[in-house]
Order: structure tokens, then sequence, then C-alpha cells
């Protein structure tokens, strides 16, 4: 019941993590802003692709929507008590790849490091989205290891 309510309360902050931006960033003068753009996360990878940086693109693609759903999905059919074609083999894939989850992180960082000129001129300020995308990463991590624990526990006592 635990993995059940981590897993949807990750899946409700993921979508949360796209509907609001991540960042707010423009320009002006003091007080005055003459220009204010929001980021988002999915136009974030965008902007990578548009500037001709396509790996950097493609890694942000599919650490910040591609794993996270494949691993969703694997989670969701987990939980059911359904088994995939080759599940053992998913699931040791998914393990492996999710060593690598800290990309999120990174990715952010990368994304905040990018737009956060701080200046009196550039502005940039963290958004509410940077924060819903982290608790979905937290909380997604926390619903994989309960779920490996109970399969764990699901196999011994078999």
């Amino acid at each position: 019941m635990a993995a059940w309510l981590l897993l949807c309360a990750s899946l409700l902050f993921f979508g949360m993590g796209f509907l609001f931006p991540l960042l707010q960033s423009g320009y002006g003068i003091g007080p005055v802003v003459l220009k204010r753009d929001y980021i988002y996360l999915y136009s974030s990878f965008r902007f990578f692709f548009d500037k001709g940086e396509a790996f950097i693109g493609l890694v942000l693609l599919f650490f910040t929507i591609i794993f996270p759903v494949l691993k969703y999905l694997f989670l969701f059919i987990t939980l059911s008590g359904k088994k995939l074609p080759r599940h053992q083999w998913v699931s040791t894939a998914l393990e492996i790849v999710n060593k690598w989850a800290m990309l999120d992180v990174f990715v952010v960082a990368v994304l905040i490091l990018n737009m956060k000129f701080d200046s009196t001129i550039i502005l940039s300020k963290l958004e509410h989205g940077t924060t819903l995308f982290a608790i979905s990463v937290v909380l997604m991590m926390i619903c994989s290891y309960v779920t490996g624990r109970l399969l764990r526990e699901q196999n011994q006592a078999k």
C-alpha cells in the first residue's frame, strides 16, 4: 500500500513539475523588469536542440521524460502483480539505469547554471516546477526501494 501511495504521489508531482515553470528569467534595470520568460521542463531540452546541442538535449530528454515514464510504467506493472516477458531482465536494466538517476539532479543544476546570471540587468529566479520535479524524483527513488524490498521478500517466501 505504501509503495502505491509513493508511486501515485511521485507521478502527481512529476506531472505538476511539467505544468509549473522551473525558472523565470529575463532582464531589467533595478526593479523595472523589461522582459520576463518562464522556462518549463519540456521547453528546456528544446532549448538545447535549438542551440545545436543535440547530445545534451537527448540526455536531458531521456533522463527527464523517457526514463521516468518507463520507470513509472514498470513500477505500476510490478505493483499490480503482473509480470512482463523478461521481467527480471527489465528490472535489472532499470536498476542499472537507475544508478544514473542522480543525473536528474545534474540536469536541473545545468539548467539553473545555464539560466542563472544574477546581475543587476539579467534576472533569474527558481520557480515551483523545480521543487515539484525534485520531489517526484525523490519519491520515485523511495518507491523503487520499497518495491524492490517487497519483491525480495516475496521471492524469499517462495
